[in-house]
């Protein structure tokens, strides 16, 4: 992607809480950048911070590090970074007030906020599978959902990495582990090779085009995750699954 085409990007989502990621700089491309935490801003998760996480939000991006209060809001991190439709999110960047069920104001920093490429915005609350199955906590998320405005945000979800297809979370960890690479001129012969293909083609047809082997693999899965090839979000990374040139 060149600099004038990144700096569209940025334009388009002007009114967006935040924009793209920036772009890897090809002198240095395993530099990782913070999301926008530092470890000791954390707020309401500076006691229970676990770990981090480390990803390219796209195969162009910063290896950006995200600061994560449990494994649970790593493994939904790497869930949503996969999905063609992000763009780019942010841990705990935004606080939605609201009125709890005692009848108090209050508010909460909610887990990730996410920017989708029709410009959306979405607040999504991380929480273990049992919490976010429980009808009270359902019932709390769709409280402080119904007061947040439009102008923080134009949905809010609650979720665990349970909310994911098992199939996808698969895809997820192939496509976080290929985009932890960094290979431009192999992700432009496989690009190359689908749009010579043309129409339908299985995957594994792609990587045979491509002459590349486990190089042409991991670049193939880099331009999907990125949605320049696509697939059945359901389809796993194996020779036989069809997928189409998004261009």
């Amino acid at each position: 992607m060149s600099n004038d085409r990144h700096e569209a990007d940025h334009h388009a989502y002007a009114n967006s809480t935040f924009g793209p990621p920036p772009l890897a700089d090809p002198d240095a491309p395993f530099r990782v950048e913070n999301s926008h935490l530092m470890k000791m801003e954390l707020g309401k998760s500076s006691s229970s911070c676990k770990l981090s996480f480390v990803t390219r939000l796209n195969r162009r991006a910063v290896l950006q590090e995200f600061w994560c209060a449990s494994y649970e809001e790593a493994a939904v991190y790497q869930n949503l970074a996969a999905h063609s439709d992000v763009v780019n999110f942010k841990e705990q960047l935004t606080r939605v007030d609201f009125v709890g069920g005692n009848g108090k104001p209050t508010y909460t920093k909610v887990d990730a906020h996410l920017l989708l490429k029709d410009m959306n915005e979405v607040l999504f609350s991380v929480k273990y599978d049992t919490k976010a199955r429980r009808k009270s906590y359902i019932e709390e998320i769709a409280n402080i959902a119904g007061q947040c405005s439009r102008q923080v945000a134009d949905r809010f979800n609650l979720g665990s990495r349970y909310a994911f297809h098992p199939v996808y979370r698969k895809c997820a960890a192939e496509i976080h582990k290929a985009r932890r690479g960094w290979d431009p001129e192999s992700d432009r012969i496989v690009l190359e090779a689908a749009n010579d293909l043309g129409g339908a083609f299985s995957f594994g047809a792609l990587i045979d085009r491509s002459m590349l082997g486990a190089k042409g693999y991991r670049a193939a899965v880099r331009l999907i995750g990125d949605g320049e090839i696509t697939k059945n979000i359901l389809d796993p990374f194996c020779p036989e699954t069809h997928c189409r040139s998004a261009a």
